[in-house]
C-alpha cells in the first residue's frame, strides 16, 4: 500500500464529459433502434469536437468500423447527417476477427494513427470469432478482457456496440444478449431502448465504474439522422470541492504561477485545514489530475539526497 500511495497514473481525460469516461464501453440495444446512427453521429462529434448530446468532447482522432454497414451507406449517412468532412474520422467495413489478427490490425492503425481517442466495433459479434459455448461467462469475459486490455495498454476509449434479448428484464442492463460476463469484464455500457419501435423518442440508461448511473430522453431527427437530447433525468456528476486542491487553487495563481518545497513546508503554508505532510503527498499523488484539469495546476515532484521536493505550478485553466 505505501508504494501504490506514491504512484502518480497517466491523466485519462473523458471522452465525452459526463457521458464517456475513459475506458471499454457496451452499446446495446434491440436491433434496428437506432445504435449505428449513435455511433456515427458519435464517431463524427468526437472527431470534430464540440459536443455531443450537449456533452463537450475530448477531440482526436475516431476508428469506426462499420462491420454490419457498407461503404456506399455511410456515404449516404453523413451525407445528411453533415455538410463538413472530418478528416480525423476514419471508417472501414472491413476487420479481421479476435481470432485472427484484430488486436494486430488496431496495433497497426494506432502506429499510424497515434492521437486516436476512440476506436467504436460495430458490432461486437463480427470480431468474436469462434465462441464454443455460446452461454459461457469464461468465454465471454475473456472477449471482452482481450479488448479492454489492449484499450487500456494504450489508453484508448473503446465502444462495442451488441444486442439486446428479446425478454424484459427489472434492470434494463440485464437485457444485453450473453451472460454477466460482457458487463463484468467492460468498465460500463450505454442501453438505447424505445417504448415504440416505430416512434423516435428513445432512452439511453447509462452505468459505469466511474460514473454515476444516468439517463437521458432523447429524440431522433430523421432530417439529420441524429439524436438529440430532449431532457437529463440526472445532472451530470460534479467532483465535490476537495479542501485540499482548494487551499492550493488560493495559493498558486497567475500572479503567483510557482511553488516548490517540501510537504512539511507546504502544510505549513496552507496553514488551515489540518493537512498533514503524508496525507498532503497521498492526496495530491491520487487527484493530481483534477488539480490540472479542474484548477489548472500542474503537480510534480522531484527526489533529491535532501529528500522529496513539491512542484506547483499554474498552467491556466483548460
Amino acid at each position: 500500500m505505501p508504494k501504490l500511495m506514491e504512484m502518480q497514473f497517466p491523466v485519462k481525460p473523458a471522452v465525452i464529459e459526463g457521458l464517456l469516461p475513459a475506458g471499454t464501453y457496451l452499446l446495446a440495444g434491440a436491433p434496428k433502434v437506432g445504435k449505428s446512427f449513435f455511433v456515427l453521429q458519435m464517431a463524427y462529434r468526437v472527431s470534430t469536437g464540440g459536443t455531443f448530446l450537449d456533452c463537450p468532447v475530448h477531440p482526436g482522432t475516431v476508428l469506426y468500423l462499420a462491420l454490419e454497414d457498407t461503404l456506399d451507406r455511410l456515404q449516404k449517412r453523413l451525407v445528411q447527417m453533415t455538410e463538413q468532412d472530418s478528416p480525423d474520422l476514419i471508417l472501414s467495413v472491413l476487420a479481421d476477427t479476435l481470432d485472427e489478427n484484430l488486436l494486430a490490425q488496431l496495433e497497426g492503425f494506432l502506429m499510424d494513427y497515434p492521437d486516436t481517442v476512440l476506436v467504436i466495433i460495430d458490432t461486437l459479434q463480427r470480431v468474436r470469432g469462434r465462441t464454443p459455448d455460446s452461454c459461457s461467462y469464461a468465454a465471454d469475459y475473456d472477449t471482452l478482457a482481450k479488448l479492454k486490455t489492449f484499450a487500456d495498454a494504450h489508453g484508448i476509449t473503446l465502444v462495442l456496440v451488441h444486442h439486446t434479448r428479446k425478454e424484459s428484464a427489472e434492470d434494463v442492463f440485464h437485457t444485453i444478449s450473453g451472460t454477466n460476463g460482457l458487463m463484468g469484464a467492460a468498465d460500463g455500457a450505454l442501453i438505447l431502448h424505445k417504448d415504440r419501435r416505430t416512434g423516435a423518442d428513445a432512452v439511453l440508461d447509462v452505468t459505469g465504474r466511474d460514473q454515476p448511473d444516468m439517463r437521458l430522453h432523447l429524440c431522433f431527427d430523421p432530417a439529420c439522422l441524429c439524436w438529440e437530447l430532449v431532457e437529463r433525468e440526472t445532472a451530470p456528476y460534479q467532483e465535490p470541492p476537495d479542501p485540499l486542491l482548494e487551499a492550493i487553487s488560493r495559493l498558486v495563481t497567475a500572479e503567483y504561477p510557482e511553488w516548490h518545497g517540501t510537504a512539511t513546508e507546504l502544510a505549513q503554508q496552507l496553514q488551515s485545514g489540518g493537512f498533514t505532510p503524508n496525507w498532503i503527498v497521498r492526496r495530491l499523488n491520487a487527484k493530481y489530475d483534477i488539480l490540472l484539469q479542474k484548477y489548472g495546476i500542474r503537480y510534480r515532484t522531484r527526489r533529491s539526497k535532501a529528500g522529496k521536493t513539491l512542484l506547483l505550478r499554474w498552467v491556466g485553466v483548460r
